[in-house]
Formats: structure tokens, C-alpha cells, sequence
């Protein structure tokens, strides 16, 4: 199967990518197993900077202590800002993990299975993301990325400047969703609670109250006895 990355020249958002797409397939045809892999793990961290940048996504997210910004906390981070498909967050960790591995052990020498499965992996990243954004309709290489990743318009994000009057649902926005509906849950059954509690069965209350009154009203009855005799 022939790969390239020759989609990237038109398009609108990804075309700086280009360059630097094209020397991993130059890479990978002259053998260079290693470089394949490092080089995907960079060209990814301008990927993912590029979404920042489409999606408005705040670029100094929180972090907890001891923790820096890099790409692993970017992906991540990513994931809690938009919906994309789980397949495809899964191949931006793939391409990460893959290229730490060719970057800082030099006791591990990639294959050409592993390069070729990174180049798959940005390819379609690269091909979902120009789908996506662009309304094209490029083809994967995976079919089980192309079953999970298509394209929807009610789910996948354009440019705000291109759909001012798209309501974009995020991820974010769904935890929100979710986070509003157990709220409200808890708020009514705290107030059935309360309704509950306030509103006590009759039949309680009153129960001594009836018992009192015939106790008294024997006793009456005896002495009307007695002082009739």
C-alpha cells in the first residue's frame, strides 16, 4: 500500500504541515526506522499546537504541582476540550509513546512494521483532522479508524469564524451537561426529602390521642356506674 502526504498541500488549515509529513515519508523510503518515529512525535506537537490554536483552547491550562506543559499533558488536555473519537486521541498516545521510545532509548531499534504503523497513525490523524475541519472527504488507511471517525458536523468542530452560530459540543460541555443533571438530581431528592419529612403521616400524631380518649371515657362510664347503684 502506497502512502503520502500530498492532501496536505491544499489545505487550508494543515499545509504548513506539509514539509515535515513529507520528510517522514522520505525518511521511512530510505529505511530510517528511527527518525520516522522522532520526526512523528514532533510534527505531532505542531499538530496538536494547531488545534489549540483552531479550537481557542487556552494554551496555559492549569497543571498540578510538580507537572510542565508538554505533549503528553497538551493530549491530554486536549481530550477534556473536544469530542473527538476515542480511536483518534488513541493514535495521537500511540504516536507520543512511540516516538519517547525512539527518542530517549537507544537500546531499542525500531522496525519497519513500527515505522510504518506511526506513519499510518499520523496520516490518519492528518485525514480526520483536514475531514473534519475542511468538509473533505479524504480516506484512512485503518478501516476501524474510518468506521469510528466519520465525520459529523453535530460532533466535530470548524472555526468559529466559519460557523458563528454553531453551538460546538465539547466534552467539557457534556461533563457540564452531566454535572447539571446530578446536581438537579440530588437538589430534588432533597427536596423530597424535605417534602417527605415535613408532610407526616396522619395516623401517627393523632394515635395517642384517640387511645387517651377512650381510656378517660371507661372510666366515666365505670362512675356513672357506681353512682347509679
Amino acid at each position: 500500500m502506497e502512502i503520502n502526504f500530498d492532501f496536505l498541500k491544499n489545505s487550508k488549515f494543515f499545509n504548513e504541515q506539509y514539509p515535515a509529513a513529507d520528510k517522514i515519508h522520505k525518511l521511512y523510503t530510505i529505511d530510517d526506522y528511527r527518525d520516522v518515529i522522532s520526526n512523528s512525535r514532533l510534527l505531532l506537537e505542531t499538530i496538536t499546537k494547531k488545534i489549540f490554536k483552531l479550537e481557542n483552547i487556552n494554551q496555559y491550562y492549569p497543571l498540578h504541582d510538580g507537572e510542565y506543559r508538554n505533549l503528553r499533558n497538551d493530549t491530554h488536555y486536549l481530550r477534556s476540550e473536544v469530542n473527538y473519537p476515542l480511536s483518534i486521541m488513541d493514535l495521537f498516545d500511540e504516536v507520543r509513546r512511540m516516538g519517547n521510545a525512539a527518542i530517549h532509548d537507544s537500546q531499542i531499534e525500531p522496525d519497519k512494521k513500527q515505522a510504518w504503523r506511526c506513519i499510518c497513525d499520523l496520516h490518519d490523524i492528518l485525514v480526520f483532522l483536514i475531514n473534519s475541519y475542511e468538509g473533505q472527504d479524504l480516506y484512512y488507511i485503518r478501516p476501524d479508524i474510518s468506521m469510528e471517525a466519520q465525520t459529523d458536523s453535530q460532533h466535530y468542530f470548524k472555526r468559529q469564524n466559519q460557523a458563528k452560530n454553531t453551538t460546538h459540543i465539547k466534552l467539557r460541555d457534556y461533563r457540564t451537561v452531566k454535572n447539571g443533571d446530578h446536581s438537579h438530581a440530588q437538589h430534588n431528592l432533597k427536596k423530597t426529602k424535605h417534602f417527605s419529612s415535613s408532610s407526616p403521616k396522619p395516623t401517627t400524631a393523632s394515635a395517642p390521642v384517640h387511645k387517651a380518649a377512650e381510656k378517660k371515657n371507661f372510666f366515666t362510664k365505670i362512675k356513672q356506674l357506681f353512682h347509679r347503684n
